[in-house]
């Protein structure tokens, strides 16, 4: 079954400013390069098979039916939540910041 990918505006938005940060603040472009082609690989692997990732730990995320998908080879986080076909992706964060208190 292949499921929907709904990326919500907010997480949009949360993307942009982790790019915009790696690239212009740190001036590191390939890091910047590299975690947007590790989203795009956790993008094809939701709509595969989302329950393939893990619920979020964090007890708030945990209670909201919230999952957690590492991006390779990096600290950051996709978190989402899946409804029947549809995986909804709320949020990027880095793995260190209080994410459950920002979503």
């Amino acid at each position: 079954m292949i499921y929907k990918l709904v990326v919500t505006e907010r997480a949009e938005e949360l993307l942009d400013n982790l790019l915009l940060y790696l690239a212009v603040n740190l001036k590191n472009k390939s890091a910047a390069a590299h975690l947007l082609d590790g989203i795009e690989s956790i993008y094809l692997r939701l709509q595969e098979n989302p329950l393939q990732f893990p619920f979020s730990q964090d007890p708030v995320l945990l209670s909201k039916g919230y999952h957690v998908a590492i991006v390779p080879e990096m600290s950051y986080i996709v978190i989402f939540s899946i409804s029947e076909d549809i995986v909804n992706v709320v949020g990027f964060f880095h793995s260190l910041e209080d994410y459950g208190n920002k979503i």
